[in-house]
This record gives structure tokens, sequence and C-alpha cells, in this order.
């Protein structure tokens, strides 16, 4: 009782500092500005800093400028620390997660500070192919995980999403036919299967989409990414399928990891288990209340390829 109350606490302080980040997002640019909060201006200039290739150094230069050019008691930002800090503590930004260059691991947990792979023996940084040196610093590959956790606990921190995120329990059809997932046979089964996880409408069913991709739009390199998605199906089918609703990890090129694929899904099928297993307390603004969140992954959505790789069972050739 004692631990589920500190938790509930917990939560209720991190909800207060997250509403007062908020306030402090909405604050006009300058006093008098209309078009631009502290928040739409940072994200805009920080884009623009990473779609252009700008060093840390220039960017800085940049920020202290604006801060001189703007009117007098303007909140914009002054450094690069101070931006990613500022976008932090809404849960915006990433892991980087140095990986094996032959998809053999990822350097976390026990072997998170190892220079080579502890099975091929590859180096963690690259090497220089020409000089054959060793460039300490600059990873072979890294995997990019969005941690689904803090964006689920983001998600209720907004009653109008917290309220959404309930849509599911009360629009079932009643004319048998499927307008959403809520209708499928799999739901139903769910609902069978697992009645407790099913008592509180909160409780999130997710789906995960995998395949690669060519980012460079040019069929005549093999340079393949590969995103990982998770959709959130409690949410109603005008906003389920939103790119702002859907979380995302990206699992690195050249080459598509293939029957290792499940290497890089080590981070989500982590947090999948414990949201599962454990549940954590997440505090819900529309009821103003804490509670045990939990999670179920229903399906998978992929080609058949794809599909062979995640199941790690052979979908084509002779056999």
């Amino acid at each position: 009782m004692g631990a589920n109350h500190n938790a509930s606490t917990l939560e209720e302080r991190r909800d207060n500092d997250f509403t007062q980040s908020l306030e402090d997002a909405k604050t006009p640019l300058y006093p008098g500005c209309a078009k631009n909060t502290k928040m739409s201006a940072i994200v805009a200039l920080y884009k623009h800093k990473v779609m252009n290739g700008w060093t840390n150094n220039s960017f800085d230069g940049l920020l202290e400028m604006l801060g001189d050019m703007l009117p007098e008691h303007n909140v914009i930002l002054k450094s690069v620390y101070s931006v990613r800090k500022f976008i932090n503590e809404f849960d915006l930004g990433y892991d980087k997660i140095h990986a094996c260059e032959n998809d053999c691991c990822l350097f976390r947990k026990e072997i998170k500070n190892l220079q080579s792979c502890p099975k091929c023996g590859s180096w963690r940084w690259k090497v220089d192919e020409r000089m054959k040196k060793i460039r300490k610093g600059v990873p072979a590959k890294v995997l990019r995980y969005f941690p689904i956790i803090p964006r689920f606990r983001r998600m209720f921190k907004s009653p109008k999403m917290a309220e959404e995120l309930q849509w599911q329990f009360k629009h079932k059809s009643e004319d048998g036919k499927m307008r959403h997932p809520v209708d499928s046979i799999a739901w139903d089964l769910v609902n069978y299967k697992w009645p407790a996880f099913v008592e509180d409408p909160r409780n999130l069913r997710l789906g995960l989409a995998v395949d690669g991709f060519n980012p460079f739009s040019n069929m005549s390199t093999t340079y393949s990414c590969w995103p990982v998605m998770l959709v959130t199906y409690n949410l109603p089918p005008w906003l389920c399928m939103k790119k702002e609703n859907i979380t995302l990890a990206l699992i690195p090129g050249p080459k598509q990891p293939s029957k290792d694929i499940d290497v890089y899904l080590q981070p989500l099928i982590e947090d999948l288990q414990e949201l599962w297993n454990n549940g954590v307390t997440v505090y819900d603004s529309y009821t103003n209340s804490c509670f045990n969140l939990r999670a179920i992954l229903m399906w998978t959505i992929n080609d058949f390829l794809a599909y062979g790789n995640l199941s790690g069972c052979t979908t084509k050739g002779k056999k």
C-alpha cells in the first residue's frame, strides 16, 4: 500500500512539473508575439539545424544572434544544450544505442562498456578503411529507439487524449460491421482470455508494423532502413493512424537486419513485457487519478518476408 502511495505521489509530482513545463512552452516568443511560442520557435529552428547539417557551434552562434535581435524579454534559448534539455522535458528525444556492425548485439546493460562485440569480435567503433585506424567515439552502427513508456505516460497527461484513449470501450459495433479493431474476433479473444486486463478500459491494445524502405529513393542502391512502428488501437479510427500517435524505432542500414531483427527489437520487447507483466504507474489527467497502465501486443502488420524475419520461420524457398 505504501509503495503504491509513493508511486502515485511521485507521478502526481511529475505531472505538476510537466504542467509547469507546458505553460513555459506556451510562452510567446517575446511580449506581444502572436505567431510563435517558445516551443514552436525552438522546434522550427532545431529542425532547420538537423535538416541542413549545422554544427553545434554554428547553431549556438545563431541562437545568440537571434537573442540579441529579438525584442527585450524574449525567451529564445541560447545553446544546443539548453534546446535539447528543453525538448527532453517532453520526452521527445530518443535513445541512441550502439550496435555491432554485424547485427550480433546491442551495447547495453552488462556489455554497455565493451569496445568490441563479444560474439564476432568486430570493433564497436568505425574503422577507417584506408588507414585501418579505429575512430573511437564514432559508433559503427546506431539504433535510434524512442522509448514507449514515457510516451504513453505523456498521452495521459492531456485530458482530451486521456478521454480519447477510452473510446474503444463505448464504441463497439452493434450491427455486426467492422469499423475499428474493437469489432474484430481478435479483440473479443483478448476479452475472453484475460478478463482482468479488460477491467480497465485505459489498458492499451497495440499493433506492431515493420518493413524496410530505401531512404534515398534510388533503386540502384541497396541501402535499407527498417522503421518499427507501434499503433495504439484504443483511439478512435480517425486518430489511431495519425503520425503523431504512432511511436517509432529506427533500425539502421545499409543492409536489412533479416533474422537478426530480434537484436534490435530487444528494448521494445522489454518495455512491452514490463507493460504486460507488471504495468507502470500513470497519472490520468482526465479523471485526476493514478492507475496501473498495462498493454498487450495484439498483432503484427508486415509483408510475408518481414513476417519470416519477425517469426523466425521460413517463408520463402523450396521448403
